[in-house]
């Protein structure tokens, strides 16, 4: 029997991991709410409702920290222990993609250079001897905040765990897999999307009821969505305190006429 090389009869999905497949790439969004209530909030870290409204245009933003151990050089040549750099990742005031890694600086800010319209994720690159941050490191934008790196079970996370996101320019994004989990109490979880030509008007695309427990969502059709659209998992309870995460998949294809 002849030998099967697996590179020529892999999944066509593997190859967009691999980034093997041209105009197509794919997003796994994650997010953590531990204190959902009455009133309806996004499964971000910093939980209430995310502030899109601190997007309208795009700016500059400010990395800090809880901990003076989230510094590259504490001074004398000392690094910290904690993180010492972090990539935060949008889009621009065109909805392109965009980057930027902050030095860490403790509990004093750092400013990026790059201007972002929106900022979906940011994750350590580097860090001390802890591996990890220290403690909480927040990116603020016009005094509020749009992002965390939490710490939970007395370490550090690393990165952001917020289910909010932005399809970007020249792209559509078609979200195939939708997961949800609740803890404490029953409660029900949306999946909101917002386009840039609506006039600012959320609507929802799907719901899940879950009762402390998880359910999984499967779309034999992809859920389409259109570039520049944000997307944002809200969740309210008739209980306080209910914990919530929440992870979609979805795969961004170019747009033809880019």
């Amino acid at each position: 029997m002849p030998f099967k090389n697996f590179l020529w009869d892999e999944a066509w999905e593997l190859n967009v991991s691999r980034d093997k497949v041209r105009g197509a790439y794919h997003v796994i969004k994650f997010g953590e709410n531990l204190d959902v209530d009455a009133n309806m909030e996004s499964i971000w870290d910093a939980g209430g409702l995310y502030p899109w409204s601190s997007f309208d245009t795009a700016g500059t933003v400010v990395l800090t920290s809880s901990s003076v151990e989230d510094d590259e050089d504490k001074g004398g040549g000392v690094e910290g222990t904690g993180a010492h750099r972090v990539q935060i990742e949008g889009l621009d005031n065109d909805f392109n993609l965009v980057s930027e890694v902050l030095i860490t600086n403790g509990t004093s800010t750092r400013t990026s250079t790059t201007e972002f319209r929106r900022d979906f994720r940011a994750l350590l690159t580097e860090a001390g001897t802890d591996g990890t941050n220290a403690g909480t490191i927040t990116i603020s934008k016009g005094g509020t905040t749009v992002a965390q790196i939490r710490r939970a079970g007395g370490t550090g996370l690393g990165q952001t765990f917020m289910s909010v996101y932005t399809v970007p320019a020249g792209y559509t994004g078609y979200i195939h897999d939708w997961d949800v989990s609740t803890a404490k109490s029953d409660g029900d979880v949306f999946l909101m999307q917002r386009t840039d030509t609506d006039g600012g008007v959320w609507t929802s695309k799907d719901v899940m009821h879950t009762n402390q427990n998880s359910v999984e969502r499967k779309y034999t059709f992809p859920l389409k969505i259109e570039e520049k659209t944000d997307i944002d998992i809200r969740a309210y309870s008739t209980v306080n305190n209910m914990k919530v995460s929440s992870t979609f998949c979805i795969l961004l294809v170019q747009n033809n006429d880019t």
